[in-house]
């Protein structure tokens, strides 16, 4: 495997490590070549590594090393949440390493400026045809160079998105969007198990996850409420609904990606991270607790100021 350029942008030329709670994901790490070593039998994390938890108790635990750590650079990839299988992680890592991180940190902070000096904003290309405002209370998350030159413990999507994020339901919304996208992908995430949703739910979601990545498909918003999403004209906005849980089909996110290195390699039937940073923009419904957190997944839109 040819070096990744994201060890000049974070890692200088230093030893890289990659950390799991997978044996068998290690070994395949290995094989190619990387220092590894189970989560288990750490009691500090390297000074350089890649994280991927396959449970919430590998992920508690990265963060309790990290504070047993005084220097560490680490990008955490919470597998768990997404597809814990030794076949994503790898697909994970693949995309991670063919990622510039360089380049993706320099284009956040243009688009971060961009967002904060302007309020309302057209989309354009791959069909899109929306609105979006942004609303002075809004803070945008962004990841910046001086953010990751010192000592870090990142989550993989924060190189590769700006966002807002709605989580609170009793706070106003940071915006407001109005349109229609063209979908390549969704992302499915659940924290822990919710008795109170729909049994079939995670299997339901798989199948339209497929027909997304293989059919044309339209998600249609007003006012931040999804009122469609149609793969070959046939309407499945019920399935939405029931899977988002309390929040149902209001937006609790809108977000720009900025991963152009990925759009050749990208797989939108595999329920990974690294997919939400595909260069373009994406929205979410759900809280991921209540029900699903739901990212639909629109690349190669152009985001323009409204002046």
């Amino acid at each position: 495997m040819s070096e990744p350029n994201m060890i000049w942008t974070l890692f200088g030329q230093e030893e890289l490590s990659i950390i799991a709670d997978s044996e068998d994901f290690l070994r395949e790490c290995a094989l190619l070549g990387f220092n590894t070593a189970n989560i288990h039998e750490l009691e500090a994390l390297p000074k350089n590594s890649i994280i991927f938890s396959f449970s919430n108790d590998a992920a508690k635990m990265t963060f309790e090393l990290a504070k047993n750590t005084e220097h560490k650079k680490s990008v955490f990839c919470a597998t768990q949440v997404f597809e814990p299988t030794v076949t994503s992680a790898l697909y994970s890592l693949k995309l991670l390493l063919n990622s510039n991180f360089e380049h993706a940190l320099c284009t956040q902070r243009s688009v971060l400026h961009m967002l904060n000096s302007n309020e309302s904003f057209f989309l354009s290309g791959n069909d899109a045809d929306a609105q979006v405002s942004i609303f002075p209370h809004a803070q945008p998350y962004a990841l910046l160079s001086e953010d990751v030159s010192e000592d870090f413990v990142q989550s993989v999507a924060e190189f590769f998105e700006v966002h807002y994020a709605h989580m609170n339901p009793q706070e106003p919304c940071p915006f407001s969007f109005t349109g229609t996208l063209k979908i390549s992908g969704i992302l499915t995430v659940l924290r822990k198990p919710n008795p109170k949703l729909p049994e079939g739910l995670k299997s339901s979601l798989k199948w339209l996850s497929d027909k997304v990545s293989e059919e044309e498909t339209y998600l249609s918003i007003k006012n931040n409420n999804i009122t469609s999403l149609k793969t070959n004209n046939v309407e499945h906005i019920k399935l939405l609904d029931l899977a988002a849980g309390s929040r149902g089909l209001k937006l609790t996110e809108f977000a720009i990606g900025v991963n152009d290195a990925i759009a050749s390699t990208i797989d939108y039937k595999i329920n990974s991270q690294m997919n939400e940073g595909i260069a373009g923009v994406h929205l979410a419904i759900g809280d991921g607790s209540s029900g699903y957190h739901i990212d639909f997944l629109s690349p190669a839109v152009s985001v323009n100021p409204i002046h």
